[in-house]
């Protein structure tokens, strides 16, 4: 086949690359030249990149890989790969020690796409080879193998927009993740080496973390603040409970950053504190002489090498303003509204009736999927609790569900709705308002059940007080009749 001269050409030569591309790795990133020249507007011409990109496509024709057939209830497994203007996928079956590809899979970035960051492009990559390749997806259980963190962001609590909504609706597929390891088939190999492109160019997965500490003569707290990599931002205002020294606090904030970055998932971090003594002797700058920084010191040392990579830089305090006012907020607050994360000060005694006197109910089987993974025999329940546990999210042992507007709501155990009620209806700031409105203001506050509009009329209705001084109807029942009498004395 000839270089082509034309538009039509390379429309035709378009048309066949599309009906090539399920034995094509990563077609639509080696085509870009193809498809910036039909665009309108543009004059023809055949560049060098577009002659090389014809060659590629002519070498792998004329040694096109042999795809496999997948056996009923194998395990399939899904390699993504994206670049800037396109992305990639690859399906494929083990058979020993073997690897053999079963579909490709690629699609150019259009529009508002282009915009999204790494870890949005590869949830879009999962998301388009599940609707690509639905009757895989519905048959087998597909292993995503990636090298980047797509788990932790698709089955974070505080989801919102596009996220959460493909976050839903790859909830009904049986996926699992796995980090990638090392590729066995040669077409796998050159289909990665196709996509990722330059491999010494560094990914911005690292979250960033800001501590500060502060201290007075009895107490002291500090503010952390966490980033993730696509814009998610924690924020924390710890106060302690015992005198603390202002280095003390610092490595306090320090210890509580680690703490939180483990808990939601993050792997590289950047920290950056304005105590230069901490920064200092984290980085072996400074000597720690003092026995009791000598023990934060090796505690802060335990606590990184949990991480893949650990930065810390010293930044100055007006670049470390919010959690400088976090910091300063906890140690100036009133002790009888905060808890510490730091050495057993968290008071929850809530929590540890919960987890003791609750009785089963129908929300424990999503629990247990959650903390544990554990799926039912039959597979028609598997797939409705899987749809049902994505609009779940469990933080610190406690079910919250991702509400529209809200970011998330408290779910309520059956047994802990009666007495949420009559503190909000009949406790110190309720009013004996309706059952709706008292639904909506338990939503306002943060609580979340499925029945909790029937419950909170109900409640109403059986309320003394309310029915003592409610709007009654006094009319009578049936229309009234007048009876008339003859006069006893007519004529």
């Amino acid at each position: 086949m000839k270089s082509p001269g034309c538009i039509k050409d390379v429309q035709r030569l378009a048309g066949r690359l599309t009906s090539l591309s399920r034995f094509l790795g990563a077609s639509a990133t080696k085509a870009l030249p193809f498809f910036n020249l039909m665009r309108k507007g543009i004059a023809f011409e055949w560049t060098p990149a577009c002659e090389e990109a014809f060659r590629h496509f002519k070498e792998i024709l004329a040694t096109p890989p042999v795809l496999g057939k997948p056996k009923v209830g194998e395990p399939l497994y899904l390699y993504l790969a994206i670049t800037g203007e396109a992305l990639a996928a690859v399906l494929v079956r083990e058979e020993g020690r073997a690897q053999q590809p079963v579909y490709f899979m690629s699609r150019a970035l259009q529009g508002a796409e282009l915009r999204y960051n790494k870890l949005e492009k590869l949830a879009l990559a999962l998301l388009t080879s599940s609707r690509r390749l639905k009757q895989y997806f519905q048959g087998h259980q597909i292993v995503v193998r990636t090298d980047q963190g797509i788990r932790q962001v698709l089955q974070k609590p505080n989801l919102a927009g596009r996220m959460m909504t493909w976050s839903i609706e790859l909830s009904q597929y049986d996926i699992r993740y796995e980090p990638r390891q090392v590729i066995k088939a040669q077409a796998m190999a050159n289909f990665l080496v196709e996509v990722t492109g330059d491999p010494t160019e560094e990914t911005n997965t690292r979250w960033k973390l800001h501590v500060d500490g502060a201290s007075n003569q009895t107490s002291g707290g500090t503010g952390i603040i966490l980033e993730s990599p696509v814009g998610v931002v924690y924020e924390q205002s710890i106060k302690f409970e015992f005198p603390i020294s202002n280095n003390q606090a610092e490595y306090e904030a320090l210890i509580g950053g680690l703490t939180l970055a483990m808990e939601v998932g993050a792997t590289r971090l950047e920290i950056c504190s304005d105590s230069q003594v901490v920064t200092s002797q984290v980085n072996r700058s400074y000597q720690a002489r003092d026995s009791l920084l000598q023990k934060y010191l090796e505690k802060v040392k335990n606590l990184s090498q949990k991480f893949e990579e650990v930065t810390i830089h010293h930044v100055p305090r007006e670049r470390n303003t919010r959690a400088d006012i976090l910091s300063k907020l906890a140690s100036t607050k009133p002790g009888e509204g905060n808890r510490s994360l730091i050495q057993g000060m968290v008071r929850e005694p809530a929590v540890t009736l919960h987890l003791s006197r609750l009785s089963p109910s129908w929300l424990d089987p999503i629990t247990s999927f959650l903390e544990n993974g554990k799926l039912p025999d039959d597979e028609k329940d598997v797939k409705k609790l899987r749809r049902e546990a994505a609009k779940y999210a469990i933080i610190q042992g406690q079910l919250f569900r991702k509400g529209l507007n809200q970011l998330l709501l408290k779910f309520l155990h059956p047994d802990q709705t009666d007495y949420v009620l009559r503190e909000v209806h009949e406790g110190c700031c309720g009013h004996h308002i309706g059952g709706k409105a008292l639904a909506r203001k338990l939503i306002r506050a943060g609580y979340y059940w499925p029945s909790m509009m029937a419950d909170a009329k109900e409640f109403v209705i059986k309320c003394v007080k309310c029915q003592e001084n409610a709007n009654f109807h006094k009319a009578p029942a049936s229309e009234l009749s007048l009876l008339t009498s003859s006069r006893p004395f007519s004529q």
